[in-house]
């Protein structure tokens, strides 16, 4: 055997064997079968655990925590958007999990994700989260979106976790993101890294932004430099109106209604600027139609956000989704076509795409 197939066997070996140690963690994840998740071996100090698997559901009705265990039920896997599950994304339900813990006397966390779009839990019969106010109709109904963690003491080596949902205001229903479990310092920690790295990301971006456009009105006004800002400008935004909801954490009573809009509003925008930024540094690769299609299509998306409900315009984003993966495929386009004629820059906005495919 030569030296290099040597290497390439041992590389493939090493390669299969981090294959097995991921997938072996993966594995070591148990999740609930019938309503009960057995995780005694589970270490919650090093680990958070994803309360993945068949949960207790009482679809259209609120059952209290002392009936949830009781009552006759059905299950279903847990998270899962309602759109999959059930006719429509609207309604209310209850989910019930038991939960086999060690027996151990110290502090435990929940760490709740946005949930669409109101919610009330309980651990052991305790209230430990509310986000907006559930009801059974519209008008009963308040929607919140604050992702948090809650701490609270074990007690016994049984949890009973009880949530209520209820959606009226969003086109999706229930929840597509896992609720973890784990020790309070650990989940406490992590909510704490992910809320630092959310306002560095966005005061980073806002600082880029205004540099930039400080510099497009004191110089000369080339258009790829307010492009290049407001797209930092707008991210920056959207970086604390969006999967952490990092402002709303800060400003509980914010409308809902209002920072929906602000969510998927800048999203439109941002794709925006980057159509236009793009068409600006690759000008002899850019098509000119391709790119006013997708910028008019973006702006048919603002306006109708802006005119109409959430119910209503997020009803429509699997389709704005096809704009996004169009606008992709133009972005690979410009970059490769710049490669292949040797433009300045072209390597480095490639990376920069294949991590944004990443």
């Amino acid at each position: 055997m030569t030296s290099r197939t040597s290497f390439k066997f041992r590389f493939h070996v090493l390669l299969f064997l981090i294959i097995i140690g991921v997938e072996t963690s993966i594995q070591a994840q148990p999740e609930s079968q019938q309503g009960l998740l057995d995780a005694r071996d589970f270490d919650f100090k090093s680990d958070r655990l994803a309360l993945n698997g068949d949960w207790r559901y009482f679809e259209n009705q609120l059952i209290s925590p002392t009936e949830a265990f009781s009552s006759k039920t059905t299950f279903t896997y847990f998270p899962k958007i309602w759109n999959e599950i059930r006719n429509s994304g609207q309604g209310y339900a209850t989910y019930a999990l038991q939960i086999i813990v060690p027996q151990l006397p110290e502090t435990l966390a929940l760490e709740i994700p946005q949930i669409y779009s109101s919610y009330q839990l309980w651990v052991n019969g305790e209230l430990a989260a509310v986000n907006g106010t559930v009801g059974k109709t519209l008008a009963e109904t308040k929607p919140q979106w604050m992702p948090q963690t809650v701490s609270f003491t074990n007690t016994a080596d049984t949890l009973e976790i009880v949530i209520q949902i209820a959606n009226f205001h969003h086109h999706k229903g229930g929840s597509k993101d896992a609720i973890y479990l784990g020790s309070s310092e650990l989940l406490q920690e992590h909510r704490s890294t992910a809320l630092g790295s959310n306002l560095t990301e966005s005061f980073l971006l806002g600082f880029l932004g205004i540099v930039f456009l400080i510099l497009y009105l004191i110089t000369e006004k080339k258009k790829i430099i307010i492009y290049f800002a407001l797209l930092c400008l707008t991210w920056s935004i959207r970086a604390v109106f969006s999967n952490l909801y990092t402002f709303v954490s800060f400003v509980p009573d914010f409308n809902w209604t209002l920072m929906v809009k602000i969510e998927y509003v800048t999203l439109f925008f941002t794709m925006i600027w980057s159509i236009l930024f793009l068409g600006r540094v690759f000008s002899k690769e850019d098509n000119k139609i391709i790119k006013y299609l997708l910028v008019g299509s973006n702006s048919m998306f603002i306006t109708y956000a802006i005119l109409t409900s959430p119910v209503m315009f997020t009803r429509w984003l699997p389709i704005y989704l096809s704009f996004c993966a169009v606008l992709l495929l133009y972005a690979i386009v410009l970059v490769f076509k710049a490669l292949i004629n040797e433009r300045l820059g072209a390597g480095f906005l490639t990376l920069s795409v294949l991590l944004g495919v990443g």
